[in-house]
């Protein structure tokens, strides 16, 4: 699982400004639908980037709150916060998603974005949500399949190898493919099921791919792939400057789920 310590914080931060994860968020949100004077509650706010969004879509009349096991998360969520004038209305604290600490039917949505994938047991944590929603309240999940994450390179199988290290922080590297089950499990039904691609063809070196092969990198020597093997890997990617030479896809999913009587 990953450590979010303060550089990991820092570094999210950093990767969840690119416009593809703009625009990942934008995605989640239509799917969220929030609307004027609804309770939400964000699960995993990591840096609030999500929770201020909503924030906004939920104003006036209603309110945000935004949990996080990290407390580092929650420094950088309440700073965003406090930058973005929305005190009054996101309220962020320490939270853990398997034990929720608010009254059954609580909330209009609960919304987690790349987090269960971080919690060993998530089907506790998605029943936690179903039991804090509201009739008619809808549950939105989105999260990644790391086989399902391409970069080009001199050396596929070498790729392979890092690319199952990042996934390997992850309780589920692989979640999507158990969430329609996991939802049905906790009493919801199955209302959205989607996927998009963060899709990159030319390099960016503060682009989301690039982003993320310093996490693949760290990853890959705490599991025994040898630091030459690692530095002539980051070399190969970072060395695809010319048009056509960088591909980088991650495919992401997103899923709802709706509670009835």
């Amino acid at each position: 699982m990953l450590d979010y310590d303060a550089v990991t914080v820092a570094r999210l931060d950093r990767l969840y400004s690119t416009p593809p994860i703009v625009d990942q968020r934008r995605r989640l949100r239509a799917v969220v639908a929030a609307a004027s004077g609804e309770a939400g509650l964000d699960i995993g706010c990591g840096a609030g980037h999500l929770a201020c969004e909503l924030a906004r879509e939920v104003a006036p009349g209603g309110h945000i709150v935004a949990i996080d096991r990290s407390r580092q998360s929650i420094a950088a969520s309440t700073a965003r916060v406090a930058k973005e004038g929305l005190e009054r209305v996101v309220d962020v604290r320490i939270g853990d998603a398997t034990v929720l600490e608010f009254p059954d039917e609580t909330f209009d949505f609960v919304v987690g974005a790349q987090v269960y994938s971080d919690v060993p047991d998530v089907g506790r944590a998605i029943r936690e949500a179903a039991r804090v929603l509201r009739t008619d309240g809808r549950l939105v999940i989105l999260d990644s399949d790391w086989d399902m994450c391409v970069w080009r390179s001199s050396d596929p199988v070498l790729t392979r190898r890092m690319i199952a290290a990042r996934g390997a922080l992850f309780a589920h590297a692989h979640l999507p493919r158990e969430l329609p089950a996991l939802l049905r499990a906790a009493g919801l039904t199955l209302a959205v099921a989607q996927v998009f691609s963060l899709l990159e063809t030319s390099y960016d070196p503060t682009s989301f791919g690039a982003g993320i092969i310093e996490i693949a990198r760290e990853a890959a020597l705490k599991r025994g792939v040898t630091s030459t093997e690692v530095a002539a890997w980051e070399a190969d990617l970072r060395s695809r400057t010319w048009d056509g030479e960088w591909f980088f896809c991650l495919n992401r999913f997103i899923f709802a789920g709706t509670k009835h009587r």
